[in-house]
C-alpha cells in the first residue's frame, strides 16, 4: 500500500502543501511522488490520484505484466488470434505448450474474442466469450456440442497465461486487469467450474470386455499395435500412455525388472524428472514380447494412435465415462488394495505431492474397513 502526507509549509510567498506519495517494501521506499500546491484540497487530490496510480502499478510489477511508460513504443499491439499464434510458433513459447493447452489455444482463434486488441481486453469480452462458448456449436456432424463450465475454464486460464507472458518473451503489450475483474462474476454465472475430482474405476466386466475387444481389433490387417499387452502394461506399471511408448531398451533393468521413465510429467519442471518403476506382475513379461519390433523403442507406437483404438473399442462396447487415464488410477488403486504404503506407490506413479493419493487410500481404507468388519461379525455368529 501507498502511504500519504499532506505537509503545511509557511514560506516567502505564503502557505504551501507538499503532498508525499511513498511506497516502501520491507523498510524500505521504492517508489516516492512529490508535489506541491496552494490549497490541502488540491494536495488531496493529487495525492489519492497518484496512490492509486503506484499502487495499480505494483500490483502489475507482481504480476509480471507492468510495462514503462516511456518503453510502451516497443512493445507491438496485435489482435489476441495472432498473440495466440506466435506464442504457438515461438521456439521459447511453444515448445513446452501441452497437447490440451495447444488444442484450447488453437479454438480460441476461431471465436471472436481473438479480433480484440491485446491490450484492450476488458472483463465484459471475457464474460461474453464464455457465455457464448456455454450456448454450444454445432460440429461437422450437425450435433451440437454445449461445453463444460469445467471446459471452458481452460479457455479462460490458458488465455491469462498466454497474455502474462507476452510483454516480456514476445515484445507484445497486454494487459491482464480483465482477468481479476471477470473471475468473480464468471464464477458468480456459473460460467467456469473447476474440474471435479474423478474416482472411476473399470470393473472387473469391462475390463474382460475391453481386453476381448482389443484383441479382436489386433486381428485387423491394418492393426500392428499390441492393444490389450498395452491395455495390461498401462494398469499394472500406471504408467500414461505418452511415458509407454517413450520407453527404452537401453533403460530396461533386465536383473531388476525394472525400468527407467524419462521426463515424467511434473508441473513444476519440463525435464529431469527420472523414475525407476517396478515392472511387477506380468509387465517384466509384456515387455520381453515387444522385443525384435524396434531397436530403440519398447512400444513404437503413436500415442494417439492407441488412444484412438482404445476409444473406438470402448465406444462400440457401449462402455461409458470411462478414459484411458482411469487405467492409471485403476493400477494405483490396486497397489494400494495390495497393501503397498503411499509412499512406495507415489515413487511408482510419479506423483511428488502424494496428497494426490490419499483419495484412493481413503477409499480403499473404508472398503476394507466394511469387509473386516462384516466378516467379524459373520464369525461371531
Amino acid at each position: 500500500m501507498a502511504s500519504i502526507n499532506i505537509e503545511k509549509r509557511n514560506g516567502k510567498q505564503g502557505v504551501s502543501f507538499r503532498a508525499r506519495v511513498r511506497v516502501t517494501k520491507k523498510g524500505k521506499i521504492i517508489e516516492e511522488e512529490t508535489e506541491s500546491f496552494k490549497t490541502r484540497l488540491k494536495a488531496e487530490a493529487w495525492a489519492n490520484r497518484v496512490k492509486k496510480r503506484l499502487e495499480q502499478k505494483q500490483h502489475e510489477i507482481s504480476q509480471g505484466v507492468y510495462f514503462d511508460p516511456e518503453t510502451n513504443n516497443e512493445l507491438e499491439i496485435v489482435e489476441i488470434g495472432e498473440l495466440i499464434r506466435r506464442y504457438l510458433e515461438d521456439p521459447l513459447t511453444g515448445n513446452s505448450v501441452g497437447r490440451t493447452k495447444s488444442y484450447v489455444l488453437r479454438s480460441l482463434m476461431n471465436h471472436d474474442i481473438s479480433h480484440k486488441l491485446t491490450n484492450q481486453l476488458t472483463a465484459k469480452d471475457l464474460i461474453e466469450h464464455c457465455k457464448t462458448r456455454l450456448k454450444g456449436e454445432v460440429n461437422h456432424t450437425g450435433k451440437l456440442i454445449i461445453p463444460s463450465p469445467q471446459t471452458i475454464y481452460h479457455d479462460v486460464s490458458y488465455l491469462h497465461s498466454v497474455m502474462k507472458v507476452a510483454p516480456n518473451t514476445l515484445n507484445i503489450k497486454t494487459d491482464t486487469r480483465y482477468h481479476d475483474a471477470a473471475i468473480p462474476t464468471l464464477i458468480d454465472l456459473k460460467l467456469i467450474g473447476k474440474s471435479k475430482k474423478r474416482s472411476r474405476r473399470p470393473n472387473s466386466e469391462e475390463l474382460t470386455k475391453l481386453e476381448q475387444g482389443l484383441k479382436e481389433r489386433e486381428q485387423h490387417k491394418a492393426s500392428h499395435i499390441p492393444f490389450s499387452d498395452i491395455l495390461q502394461f498401462s494398469i499394472l506399471t500406471c504408467m500414461r500412455v505418452g511415458e509407454i511408448t517413450d520407453l527404452l531398451w537401453e533403460d530396461l533393468d533386465k536383473e531388476n525388472k525394472t525400468i527407467t521413465v524419462r521426463d515424467r510429467k511434473d508441473p513444476r519442471s519440463k525435464e529431469g524428472n527420472d523414475g525407476e518403476v517396478p515392472l511387477l506382475g506380468e509387465a517384466f513379461d509384456i515387455v520381453l514380447r515387444q522385443s525384435g519390433k524396434d531397436k530403440k523403442r519398447i512400444f513404437p507406437y503413436n500415442p494417439k494412435s492407441i488412444t484412438a483404438g482404445w476409444q473406438r473399442v470402448r465406444a462400440k462396447l457401449g462402455i461409458k465415462d470411462l478414459r484411458y487415464h482411469d487405467l492409471r488410477r485403476e493400477g494405483a488403486s490396486r497397489l494400494a488394495e495390495q497393501g503397498y504404503p503411499i509412499t512406495t506407490v507415489a515413487k511408482i506413479t510419479g506423483h511428488k505431492n502424494i496428497n494426490i493419493l490419499y483419495d484412493i487410500y481413503t477409499a480403499v481404507d473404508i472398503k476394507k474397513l466394511a469387509r473386516e468388519s462384516y466378516e467379524q461379525q459373520q464369525g461371531h455368529r
